[in-house]
């Protein structure tokens, strides 16, 4: 899959020549159905429900027309604005899934692709791009963060640094699942820190793989305007459905 309208980078390409020369020597399977021989099939892509124009101008949610979305017009988020590539439901959600659980770091290059083409739709002002970073204990468990595995491609893509020092995760959280709103802003509130050194007066794009209730994004983007960044945008591979109550 390759990124339509965007120059490929020599760092980007060469990242990409390393990916295809695993493939070669251990055929790949499709994160959503299995086919042996491709990391992401033609049918996972045409079945995929990509997030339509009518969204929030804000955090990005689906809506029925272009607008703001009633929970940002209560409550303005920090960052200036979130997008996300398509609905997490279906082939890509067992994708994200392999990903995440299985640790199929090999799908994070496929699935970064159309991530980076929706960045260059976007007309942000970024300095540099920050994975939504995990605790130290989850990080010791899983082996690695998938945020960052969707970041560094965005970012060689992109030509803009790969900073994941710049912000850390300074505790665990539970787990967002079944909680209203202010539940999960509650539960990831101050457990980010961002560093001064690399967010002063920059803009940041903080990158996750699905974004629900927008939480910890927001969460994120505080702890990055406090450390002196000049703006903050969202940007995940998936958004889920979120009915606060």
């Amino acid at each position: 899959m390759s990124v339509p309208g965007m120059m490929v980078r020599p760092v980007y390409r060469l990242y990409q020549i390393a990916w295809a020369g695993l493939d070669l020597l251990f055929p790949p399977l499709c994160g959503g159905c299995g086919k042996v021989g491709t990391r992401w099939c033609s049918e996972c892509q045409l079945n995929t429900q990509v997030i339509p124009s009518s969204i929030c101008k804000i955090c990005g949610r689906v809506l029925e027309k272009l607008g703001i979305c009633a929970i940002c017009r209560k409550s303005q988020p920090s960052y200036y604005a979130a997008r996300s590539w398509a609905v997490f439901d279906g082939q890509l959600r067992k994708a994200i899934h392999r990903l995440k659980y299985a640790g199929d770091m090999s799908l994070a290059d496929i699935l970064a692709r159309p991530m980076l083409s929706l960045l260059g739709d976007q007309n942000w002002k970024i300095d540099i791009v920050v994975p939504v970073p995990i605790s130290r204990t989850r990080r010791k468990t899983r082996g690695f963060n998938q945020a960052a595995l969707l970041a560094l491609p965005i970012a060689l893509g992109s030509n803009y640094p790969f900073r994941s020092q710049a912000l850390i995760k300074t505790r665990e959280t539970h787990t967002q699942v079944g909680l209203s709103l202010q539940q999960r802003r509650a539960n990831v509130a101050g457990a980010f820190r961002a560093s001064k050194q690399y967010t002063q007066h920059k803009g940041v794009l903080v990158v996750d793989d699905v974004m629900t209730s927008g939480a910890t994004m927001e969460m994120c983007a505080r702890a990055l305007l406090a450390s002196g960044a000049s703006n903050v945008y969202g940007l995940t591979l998936a958004q889920a459905g979120f009915h606060p109550t």
